[in-house]
């Protein structure tokens, strides 16, 4: 349940239902899911950065009631025009839930691209229960973030329990979001992938011409 008293909420009375069991906790790999949505978090901050004129679409905050707040047009579309290289076709990728891209030099072209990210983010937080959601605000939002003791302590759980909890959001955000296994690729290896592209449908005509 979520309750605040005096501007705090009351941790210990949140719900945890819906936690992922250990069992198929154990089949992901926790550390690389988490360091990815970690990564994202870092995205989201670095886009107002950049796109200082559009900070108020991208504005977000996560109150003490657990709510992920955003100031998007709610219109915005959820799709991507998507350009291929290699075959010269368009198409539009409208996967609801998956983050289109780790890559940094993508967002700083595209406040389209920075504005969906955020939605997608807020989507996949709100389906997390409420001590998953706590975790994940106080880890990755607040500032300066709790420690792990700290939220054993406002939680009143025992180790075993919050780690459990812990571990069932970083997952849960990291599939939803679809970033287990992304690619990360900085501007550079971008340009070579660009470049080998090009030449490859270059040599594939060449090779057909009498």
């Amino acid at each position: 349940m979520i309750k605040v008293e005096d501007g705090k909420l009351q941790a210990e009375l949140l719900d945890n239902k819906g936690t992922l069991p250990e069992k198929i906790i154990n089949q992901y790999n926790y550390i690389e899911m988490k360091n990815n949505f970690e990564e994202v978090v870092d995205i989201l901050a670095t886009n107002k950065l950049v796109h200082a004129l559009y900070q108020e679409k991208l504005k977000y905050e996560v109150s003490e009631d657990l709510e992920f707040k955003i100031f998007i047009d709610s219109n915005i579309k959820d799709y991507m025009i998507t350009y291929n290289l290699a075959t010269a076709f368009s198409y539009e990728s409208d996967k609801d839930t998956a983050v289109l891209s780790l890559n940094r030099e993508q967002y700083d072209s595209s406040i389209e691209m920075c504005m969906i990210l955020l939605k997608r983010v807020k989507m996949s937080y709100d389906h997390l229960n409420e001590v998953e959601k706590f975790i994940i605000k106080s880890l990755e939002f607040d500032e300066p973030p709790l420690t792990d003791e700290e939220l054993i302590d406002r939680l009143m759980t025992y180790k075993n329990g919050y780690y459990l909890s812990k571990k069932s959001a970083f997952i849960k955000l990291a599939l939803q979001l679809d970033i287990q296994n992304v690619k990360k690729m900085n501007p550079e290896d971008l340009l070579k992938k660009m470049i080998a592209e090009k030449c490859a449908k270059i040599v594939t005509i060449d090779s057909k011409t009498p």
